[in-house]
């Protein structure tokens, strides 16, 4: 079962991980009033602790522009059935990542980092360690991938400290290790010249 939005909150804050800035709502009035605080475009998606795939449900949209658009995607979102709210978050823009952990059969707890979008997808780009690990493990890790020239600056991307990377893996290895949790999904972390962000977390018990 995924932890609630609260309970992952909590997990969160406990490991010093920072997400874009949201919000939960379960009524138009909260939905409108997180999204004018964030600050438009924000991303509008379902809090659910069953569904586990929000984006083969259509439980998530990208670019919600203004109060119109927030009430007419609330309505779309609250239609779908076990959802707990809609979570109103920033948007954020910069590179993308993914960073995974789980309780493995053969090995205990893991910890997986790779390329975000597609990159993952066609190349497998990732790098896997036995947690929990160091700041230097971490840093290694970012090292074993081929994603790693967007962060120093391949073809007109800005260089990026992965210092910020690496922080979020150490913590990550750390909740798998010390917490009664199961799995760990964050996709995407987007790093940008601010920081690293969680922009999705999923934790199953």
């Amino acid at each position: 079962m995924i932890l609630s939005y609260n309970e992952q909150e909590a997990i969160l804050g406990k490991y010093n991980l920072q997400t874009a800035f949201s919000g939960l709502a379960t009524t138009e009035e909260k939905a409108v009033i997180l999204a004018e605080k964030i600050g438009y475009p924000v991303v509008m998606k379902i809090s659910s602790q069953k569904h586990l795939h929000r984006t083969e449900i259509e439980g998530v949209f990208l670019d919600v522009e203004n109060k119109e658009d927030v009430l007419n995607t609330f309505s779309r979102l609250t239609e779908i059935e076990d959802i707990d709210g809609v979570i109103i978050q920033k948007k954020i823009k910069g590179l993308e990542f993914i960073i995974g952990a789980k309780i493995d059969a053969s090995f205990g707890p893991v910890i997986m980092f790779g390329s975000g979008g597609v990159m993952v997808e066609l190349f497998n780009d990732v790098a896997f360690r036995v947690a929990p690990i160091n700041k230097n493990e971490a840093l290694d890790m970012i090292e074993e991938i081929k994603g790693k020239k967007l962060l120093e600056g391949f073809r007109g991307f800005p260089e990026m400290n992965k210092n910020y990377l690496a922080d979020i893996l150490v913590n990550v290895s750390s909740i798998i290790y010390n917490e009664n949790i199961k799995e760990v999904d964050f996709n995407p972390v987007i790093v940008n010249e601010e920081g690293g962000f969680i922009c999705d977390v999923k934790m199953l018990i």
